[in-house]
């Protein structure tokens, strides 16, 4: 089925399952935006736990199955509760004939998990935009704050063709005297359709910066640098920070300076700007840098990554690299090629599994597409059928030419690496 927007459905399901969503003894956190919403999620369940909070954290899409979707103190639920969860969900679903989308089947299994396992707060993920996002079923009575990450150009067939329309539809999680926290980075127009919907809703509305000396001034806490890659990853630190000082002035007082350096200092994101060795059927390891950089934002990030960082440490700011690549349909993929090849950089364009578990309507651009719309970034491009043969390829000029190798296009390239790296013997870091 493929995504269908829309809270009809859902609302319908919610109730015949005793509308779990409200009844659910938890406090939820909601997270929204185009670039970093997960990575928000993911400071916050960490910081969470380490503060010894009960939480659930519920993010798309999946790492290696689908159970690992839906998270307990940042470990995903065993795929027999997760089996046992889903299939009351479905035969719910068809006894009263609501035909739920696979989406909307997942969020309301989240919510059975956090009820049942009676967290005491709820970390959901937006999947595609927010207002009319199965997650968006959340209600003031039982919301903490929301937050709303880096708003840029994607899903426009779904969401809008401009940055505004697109984050009309973000701002949607938002609610009557709910606080909001966002990325104050946004451009100034999404940030004056964020003061306004906040005034009309008479919610506070905090807008999350951070100093130039790349540190956090949160209320008590102090100053705090983010443990992951990426500049950008200081914003979205920002924000998790200013959501967790709501929390904290609601009610959830053991959240201190001390739990939050915890948190920080045990918090991985693997497949976000994520420098590893990954293990190859012969037992070989091919150093690589795996990101899931898939819209022009997050390539943007890439790139100064890249710049500033990857390449100074890996031979120089002009060092080329092998890609290996693999894109999702209806993506703005010239666009993308043109900001992030130079011409002595090689391209190896690849495909990633389509048969994903619970998303049927993913597809996969072909690699020969991929090169027609590559035409004149590079001097080398290489098609490869498979990521088995693309790997192979980056690990052969690797070793051959020295350059070193960026995985990215994708987040279901990324998963479809680390699940070849696990299986390979590969252990993920932070992931349990």
């Amino acid at each position: 089925m493929p995504i269908h927007l829309g809270l009809t459905r859902v609302l319908k399901l919610l109730k015949a399952l005793g509308n779990p969503h409200l009844t659910g003894n938890f406090k939820a956190i909601h997270v929204a935006g185009t670039n970093g919403k997960g990575s928000i999620c993911n400071y916050l369940s960490h910081i969470l736990t380490a503060s010894n909070i009960t939480n659930g954290r519920f993010t798309s899409p999946h790492l290696l199955t689908r159970s690992d979707s839906i998270q307990i103190n940042n470990i995903p639920i065993d795929p027999k509760v997760f089996q046992t969860f889903e299939n009351q969900v479905i035969d719910t679903d068809r006894r009263f004939s609501i035909g739920c989308t696979e989406f909307e089947l997942l969020t309301c299994v989240a919510f059975e998990v956090f009820k049942e396992k009676r967290v005491e707060v709820a970390i959901f993920e937006v999947g595609v935009g927010g207002r009319l996002d199965a997650t968006n079923v959340l209600q003031s009575s039982n919301l903490l704050c929301t937050g709303v990450a880096k708003i840029g150009m994607d899903h426009q067939k779904l969401l809008g063709n401009t940055l505004e329309e697109i984050a009309t539809q973000k701002l949607g999680i938002m609610k009557q005297g709910i606080p909001c926290v966002i990325d104050g980075t946004n451009v100034p127009s999404v940030l004056e359709l964020a003061r306004k919907r906040a005034s009309e809703l008479h919610s506070k509305l905090y807008e999350a910066l951070i100093d130039s000396q790349t540190k956090y001034r949160f209320g008590l806490y102090g100053d705090f640098k983010t443990p992951l890659h990426g500049k950008y990853q200081q914003n979205n630190l920002s924000v998790a920070l200013r959501l967790l000082d709501i929390a904290r002035g609601q009610g959830f007082a053991n959240i201190t300076k001390d739990t939050i350096t915890k948190g920080l200092e045990e918090t991985k994101w693997p497949g976000r700007l994520d420098e590893f060795d990954l293990r190859l059927p012969s037992g070989n390891s091919l150093p690589v840098l795996l990101d899931g950089a898939h819209n022009i934002n997050a390539v943007t990030e890439l790139i100064q990554y890249l710049d500033e960082s990857y390449r100074v440490r890996h031979g120089g700011k002009y060092n080329s690299l092998i890609y290996v690549m693999a894109v999702k349909k209806d993506k703005n993929i010239k666009t993308l090629f043109k900001k992030l090849f130079k011409p002595n950089d090689k391209i190896i364009f690849t495909t990633f599994n389509e048969n994903i578990e619970g998303m049927p309507w993913v597809r996969c651009t072909q690699p020969k597409l991929l090169k027609e719309e590559a035409a004149g970034t590079s001097n080398t491009i290489v098609l490869k059928p498979t990521l088995n043969d693309a790997l192979d390829e980056a690990y052969n000029q690797h070793f051959k030419t020295g350059k070193d190798v960026v995985i990215c296009g994708s987040l279901y390239l990324v998963s479809d690496v680390l699940r070849y790296h696990v299986a390979n013997g590969g252990v993920i870091s932070g992931y349990k």
